[in-house]
This record gives structure tokens, sequence and C-alpha cells, in this order.
């Protein structure tokens, strides 16, 4: 039974199509396995984003929560970092958001937090996914469920509006284009940034879960109403936000999207300034982390693909600033480990402030290397032994070999990430060269050879 919805317990969260993947039945069991999980004691957070279906999957998540001791306090409708950011600042004994990020509108999932705000890690998502197959409960007796509490979403933004603003605050009135893509930042970033004493344009502001504006994902939205209306009003910023404002794309003055990485790099020499710390990004960042932030005596250390491995790595490195290539950044110098970036954005504003330079003449200060992406179908029952064979064959050969996620060729002038899918029967390939000559050398040889492997282990 549920073999069907196997798929959606992922390495990061529960993910699917509601009432299709995720039934109202299914997510209050999923419920029932949390709080057996946390041994039905103790008090417990829920946020949630504004998808259609995120209020019924709070009900029936809430349901089976209680049904095993566990008390519930719920937040309301925010965006996911003020939900991590509510969990951690009471001490909850854990959290729950329910989203489906960036995915399209049919789409919802549940996402657990440590008390710390910090999402859970693949090995304890796994924890969940066994007590919810076998199915063996702690219930609760009928007069010892847990309670249910509806908390004041409006005090919870104005908490972290405050808390916020102590930390970053631009020296002068910035002009920002703000694009929310009718998600859950709508809640929250134009009230910050008005505060911030920002002159804030909007767009999409209205919360609607069918996401009618544009995709939910910033990422592979060409953003053009952005992109005309940071130009068209002489923004100094633009940012388009997910559908759960936990990514934020920047884009500068002239109307161009900003690479993650080089944001990522403007915050951490920034950040380097106040106090001397380690950097953390993930494996499949560009190679000018390393190049523009050595520069400035920082320290990066790399980890896994996914926004929880940043958070575990800064935790455990004691790092100031972590960036993931999804466009979600890290502000740990300011006492938290999950990713905001909503008060990334804000700290953008505040470096600009400070400098008589556009963001694009910054960006301009930092190298663009020609980089390809690719997903090869592999089956899933070879695709880690492909992953294997190709460190194996590298090692052998003298090659230097990082196994942080998959397994990264590391050369002179390029690098090649091999990851199986961790959802998918594919294998993810990311190249980046210091020309593009050797990019499309490089690609033609590792496709092929992927695909040679796959016929071989088949």
């Amino acid at each position: 039974m549920y073999e069907e919805i196997e798929h959606i317990f992922r390495a990061y969260d529960i993910r699917g199509i509601y009432n299709q993947d995720l039934t109202p039945e299914i997510v209050a069991r999923i419920g029932t396995a949390f709080g057996t999980l946390l041994d039905g004691e103790g008090t417990i957070s829920i946020g949630k984003d504004v998808r259609t279906s995120s209020t019924a999957i709070e009900n029936a998540l809430t349901a089976g929560i209680t049904s095993t001791g566990i008390n519930v306090e719920l937040l309301g409708t925010l965006p996911i970092q003020v939900t991590n950011w509510a969990t951690w600042q009471e001490n909850y004994k854990a959290g729950i958001v329910i989203t489906a990020s960036h995915n399209p509108p049919e789409y919802n999932g549940v996402r657990f937090r440590h008390s710390d705000g910090t999402g859970y890690i693949d090995i304890e998502n796994e924890k969940v996914k066994e007590i919810f197959y076998k199915g063996d409960f702690k219930l609760a007796k009928w007069n010892k469920i847990g309670k249910i509490r509806q908390l004041d979403t409006k005090e919870i933004i104005h908490k972290y509006i405050d808390f916020a603003l102590k930390h970053v605050k631009p020296e002068r009135k910035m002009k920002v284009v703000l694009d929310l893509g009718n998600g859950a930042a709508s809640y929250v970033a134009p009230k910050l940034f008005k505060e911030a004493g920002c002159e804030v344009i909007t767009i999409n502001e209205k919360p609607d879960g069918t996401f009618p504006g544009r995709s939910p994902d910033p990422l592979e939205d060409p953003l053009e109403e952005l992109k005309k209306t940071v130009v068209r009003e002489k923004a100094e910023l633009g940012v388009a936000f997910d559908g759960d404002g936990d990514r934020a794309i920047m884009v500068d003055n002239l109307g161009k999207k900003v690479q993650t990485e080089k944001a990522g790099i403007i915050i951490a020499k920034y950040l380097l300034q106040r106090k001397r710390g380690k950097i953390v990004a993930n494996i499949s960042c560009s190679m000018i982390i390393e190049e523009e932030l050595s520069k400035v005596g920082g320290e990066v250390v790399r980890c896994r693909v996914g926004d929880v491995f940043v958070s575990r790595t800064a935790k455990e490195n004691k790092a100031i600033f972590g960036v993931e290539i999804s466009a979600h950044y890290f502000l740990p110098i300011f006492g938290f480990y999950f990713d905001d970036a909503i008060l990334a954005s804000l700290l953008m504003t505040e470096i600009l402030s400070k400098t008589e330079r556009k963001l694009s003449q910054l960006l301009d200060e930092i190298p663009t290397y020609p980089l390809k992406r690719t997903n090869i179908p592999c089956p899933d029952k070879i695709k880690f032994k492909i992953t294997e064979q190709l460190k194996e064959e590298h090692e052998e050969k003298g090659y230097k070999v990082d196994t942080t996620d998959g397994v990264k060729i590391l050369l002179e002038d390029a690098w090649i990430l091999i990851r199986p899918s961790n959802t998918e029967p594919k294998i993810r390939m990311t190249i980046e060269a210091r020309t593009t000559k050797k990019l499309n050398e490089l690609f033609k040889q590792y496709t092929e050879k992927i695909n040679d492997l796959i016929q071989q282990f088949r």
C-alpha cells in the first residue's frame, strides 16, 4: 500500500500534486508519522504558503500531528524564512512549512524544520518515511491529544521586521522594484523594504495560489516585466521571489538578471569587512567564488546541492555567509542558519547605499565563465553505478576528484560535476570552463562518456 506515491518522499521534503499524490488521507498519515517521530510530546509550529491547497493540507496535517499528543501552533500564511525565524525565536520542538516552493501551482508539499529553523536533511526525512510506511504510530488517548492554537500572523511579521532592521538598513533612500510573483513574499517584503526607507514599486503583489502573473520559479522565468520596470523607473535594484519567498533573483540597474554567485560574492565581500569567517557554497556554484573571495581572505567551504545542506555546513563551520546555486542566501552572521532571500536582498540595498557605483558596475568587476548544464536520462538502478565508475576511473588516472555530491572532476581550467538525480531517472551534468572552446570539448566528451556507460550497464 502507498507504493505508488513513494516518489513524494524526497531528500529535502515531501512534495507532489495535490489530490493526486497528496490527498488529505495521505497528509494526515504524514502528520501522524511526524508526531510519532517526536514521541508525541511538545509543541510545533506550522506555517504555509499561498497555494490553493495549503489550508486543506494544514488541516489534515494538524489532525494527524495532534492525534499523537503534539500541540500545534499555526503561524498563518508566511514566507518560509519567517516561519523558520518564528520557529527559531520561540524554540519550538520542531516546525513544518507547507509549501512546494517554486513548483507549478498544482503541487504542494511538507518541509520539516529543526527548532533552530533549519530543514531536515535526507537521513532525517527517511525516518518519517519509514514510520509512514510501517504504520507503527504512537497515538494519544482521546483526552491527551494535542491542542491547536492560531497565532497572530501580523504580530509575527511585525517582530520579524523589527529583528531584520536591527541588522540591515540602507544608509540612503533606495528605489527598488519587487516582483512578488503573487507568492508569500507579498506579505512581508514590501513592508520590510518600506520600513527600511526604500521607495518600493511592486509587481504581481496580490497573493494568489494560481500564480497568474508569472511562473513561481523566477530562475526559469525571463522576468521581462521586472527588467523593463527597473529600467523605466531608474531603480537601483530589482528582486523577483519564488512562490514561498526562499529564492531571490536580483536584477541590476540595467535590467539584467544577476548571476547568483556574483550577488553572493558582493554580499560575502561586504560581510567579510565586518567579520572574518568562512563562506559556504554548494558544489555546483561557479569557481569564481573561490577566485574572488580568496583575494579578500575569504575561505570557501563546498557542500552538497540543496539549501538544507548549506545550512548544516554553515553551522558545522561557523560560517558567516552561504550561497546556493538556485538563489538561496544564508546569513548566519546574524545568528541563524536557515536561508533568508528577503533579508539578503535588503542587504544588497545596504551595500549599494554605501557606494556611488551602480550594481552593474560592481558586477562587471567579477569575471563570467561559460557554463552548461544538461540532464541525461538514465535508469534509477544504474545511475549511481555510473557515478561510481566515473569516480574510480578518474582517481586511477590521477585526476583531482571531489565526491561531496556525485563526482566533481577538477581541472586547471574547468570542472565537470556529474550527479545522479535524487528524484528522477536522470544524471545531471554541469560543466564550467574558462573558455567556450574548452567548455564545448568537455561537454561533448562527457556526454558521450555517460551515454556509453549507460549502454554498458544496461
